[in-house]
């Protein structure tokens, strides 16, 4: 099978300028429609209609361009070709893949259940006990422990065993069943790919009527000269009446995501050759999927780390630039303060000789302006020390 990378838009808009899109999306194992639509969305012009009609009458109409653009660089499709599509064979390849009973072949449900899968063997033991059950819509489910099932008591039989039959096929085509007790769900999975997996039946809901019972209840609690203390709550009725239909729907992956049911020409059971080779679709369209979202995420990490490193680049200038800027004034501080020292020296000079007191203010003042200057490595003992550590308060 060829990776995703090697589907382009390019050899797309080839493809689908070169024939009509139903000879193309067999290819890829998607019908012509889901082909359109990765077309439109990717912003790969399609023919026109009537296009493959003036081709047929040999003329040669306006061939739209493909949009380029930056964003198209190194640009690939989550696409990638078809497990049965045959080059030498298109027709038979288009067939095949379109025709879920010719890829995975008929499967019968047996009427009885003999040995089981042990995931059905523990869900059987599991759903039939007696206590523990408080579903309002009287469903039993405990998919943190089993196969997840979510079906009544009277479809707990009919369920085991197309759930049965289903992971026994699933596994024959390579894939793995599990239960993920931690986050509550049953999985099935081929390779590094998986999905969710339930079984449910559908329950129907009607609006519930009081009784004659319920009635009686209340206007006792209205009698009632405690009804507000505890112990007596108001005996509500439901809302609404749950009724069991027996109708079983299979429902495989999050997004994207199918869903099999029994409909009132065709049940479950004769429609599980669909749901394996949907279930082979839906991880293989999963597959594409996310290493589609790995490339995209590499290529975002990419550009991240670049804008990092440009950041990093940045600011570590910019430090040094304002470093820069603060020995200067640092150094032209010092060159004033020595400017201001030699001015006061002169003076006294010229005023009959610098006294004692003088000159050692004058040997203090240029100490300090050598401790300002950055290019002369002296350190003022007093003011560089750390700052004097308070006594705190006296008790």
């Amino acid at each position: 099978m060829e990776s995703v990378a090697a589907i382009t838009r390019e050899s797309l808009y080839e493809e689908v300028w070169a024939e009509p899109v139903s000879r193309v999306a067999p290819r890829y194992g998607i019908s012509g429609v889901a082909l359109g639509k990765v077309c439109r969305k990717h912003k790969i012009p399609l023919p026109p209609r009537g296009y493959w009609a003036k081709i047929n009458a040999g003329r040669s109409p306006k061939k739209l361009p493909l949009p380029t653009g930056k964003e198209f660089e190194n640009y690939s499709l989550p696409l990638s070709r078809s497990r049965t599509y045959n080059p030498s064979n298109p027709d038979a390849s288009r067939k095949k893949a379109t025709t879920a009973q010719e890829r995975i072949g008929f499967i019968d449900v047996p009427e009885v259940l003999e040995s089981p899968h042990s995931l059905i063997r523990t869900a059987s033991k599991r759903l039939r006990r007696q206590t523990g059950w408080d579903n309002y819509k009287g469903l039993r489910s405990a998919q943190e422990e089993i196969f997840h099932f979510e079906v009544t008591r009277d479809a707990i039989d009919r369920a085991l065993l197309i759930g049965d039959t289903l992971i026994k096929a699933l596994e024959r085509q390579g894939m793995k069943v599990w239960v993920d007790t931690e986050k509550r769900r049953t999985l099935i999975g081929l390779r590094e790919t998986s999905l969710t997996i339930a079984i449910s039946e559908h329950v129907a809901r009607t609006k519930h009527e009081v009784t004659a019972g319920e009635k009686k209840a209340i206007e006792r609690w209205q009698r009632s000269p405690n009804r507000w203390g505890s112990g007596y709550h108001y005996p509500r009725p439901p809302d609404y009446d749950y009724h069991p239909t027996g109708k079983l729907t299979i429902s495989i992956g999050g997004y994207p995501s199918r869903s099999w049911g029994d409909t009132p020409k065709t049940l479950l059971e004769q429609r599980l050759h669909q749901v394996v080779a949907g279930a082979l679709d839906l991880i293989e369209e999963q597959r594409i999927r996310t290493e589609e979202q790995e490339r995209r995420r590499l290529a975002w990490q990419k550009a991240k780390d670049r804008y990092d490193r440009q950041v990093e680049l940045r600011k570590q200038e910019l430090e040094k630039l304002e470093k820069l800027k603060a020995s200067a004034t640092q150094w032209l501080e010092a060159e004033r303060l020595r400017q201001y020292i030699d001015a006061v020296e002169q003076s006294a000079v010229r005023n009959g000789g610098a006294s004692e007191e003088l000159a050692d203010w004058i040997a203090w003042a240029r100490m300090k302006a050598d401790c300002i200057d950055p290019l002369v490595a002296v350190s003022d003992s007093i003011i560089d020390s750390p700052d004097p550590r308070s006594p705190g308060y006296y008790y």
